[in-house]
């Protein structure tokens, strides 16, 4: 009987430990799609202190800051860390690339982004 309980106790470990790592992940972005269809995608994002997106391939794509200031940091898939200080009225191209962004600065800041689904002939 007690080795049954040490048993179920030592399978119940793994899935609170689960639990746990779900809870910590960090908070996504909000993002509102404005225009998608099969060339362009046009969205509105608004980035907290602490948002992030995840680890992602991201066709190109230009972004400007139409309101607020903050640092971000990208992460690319090689490993590479550079961060960005978006500043109001700014534009920013990127990509294509795998990265994921986070925002550690103090600010939120609303994006608006146009990202390209395809070369357009």
């Amino acid at each position: 009987m007690i080795s049954a309980l040490v048993l179920a106790a030592s399978l119940a470990m793994p899935a609170m430990a689960q639990d746990k790592k779900a809870e910590k992940k960090a908070a996504t972005r909000d993002l509102k799609v404005l225009v998608d269809n099969d060339r362009v995608r046009a969205s509105e994002t608004t980035w907290k202190p602490g948002e992030e997106n995840p680890m992602e391939a991201r066709a190109y794509r230009v972004s400007r800051v139409i309101k607020g200031n903050t640092t971000v940091e990208r992460r690319h898939k090689n490993g590479k860390v550079e961060k960005i200080e978006w500043k109001e009225g700014g534009v920013y191209e990127s990509g294509p690339d795998v990265t994921s962004t986070k925002n550690v600065g103090k600010g939120t800041v609303v994006l608006y982004t146009v990202t390209l689904k395809k070369e357009n002939k």
